[in-house]
């Protein structure tokens, strides 16, 4: 069964202390993001949007360059970016949610409306059945939506892109390619 590989790969750096450092940074430029969004008059209507995603590309890309350089001779492969941007992408969805439970109870209280509203709109665009389950629908997103859920929303979505972005930055940032283990 030559299906899968397996490899032989070293782990050089501590990957486990930049989850740490990188996640929190890039979840703290994350929360900057839709603060400056607000300030400049454009709000969330959604717990997670295109502005998010590449903000964290680019961190996820900046900050494995950052570690790429501190190690020996720049030696990485693609298992330990992947691995690294995986633990980063965890604790940035993590202090990402809970940021967006804040800001949708304290800074945006028209933010939980305004998703609402983006909803309804693309319902009332896009159904094909009868109007009286349009309204069911909307109803139901009305009285089930809460600010809580949407924070957890925008952290499991964060997570999903995370694994996304992980993969594109781990083939774009890894300098060796692993040897594939022979059987014995």
């Amino acid at each position: 069964m030559g299906l899968l590989r397996r490899y032989e790969s070293e782990i050089y750096g501590n990957y486990k202390k930049g989850w740490l450092l990188y996640g929190l940074y890039t979840g703290l430029i994350m929360c900057f993001s839709i603060l400056l969004r607000y300030w400049l008059t454009y709000p969330m209507d959604s717990p997670s949007t295109w502005v998010d995603n590449i903000v964290l590309f680019l961190c996820m890309f900046i900050f494995t360059y950052l570690y790429r350089k501190k190690l020996y001779c720049g030696n990485i492969f693609f298992k330990e970016i992947y691995i690294l941007n995986l633990g980063v992408g965890v604790v940035a969805a993590i202090i990402y949610a809970l940021f967006v439970w804040y800001y949708g109870s304290c800074v945006d209280v028209e933010f939980l409306q305004r998703y609402i509203d983006a909803q309804e709109h693309i319902y009332l665009n896009n159904w094909q059945g009868t109007t009286e389950d349009m309204n069911m629908m909307i109803e139901n997103i009305k009285t089930l939506t809460t600010v809580p859920y949407l924070s957890i929303m925008g952290g499991i979505l964060t997570v999903v892109t995370s694994l996304i972005v992980a993969f594109i930055v781990a083939i774009l940032l890894r300098t060796q390619k692993n040897v594939v283990r022979q059987k014995k």
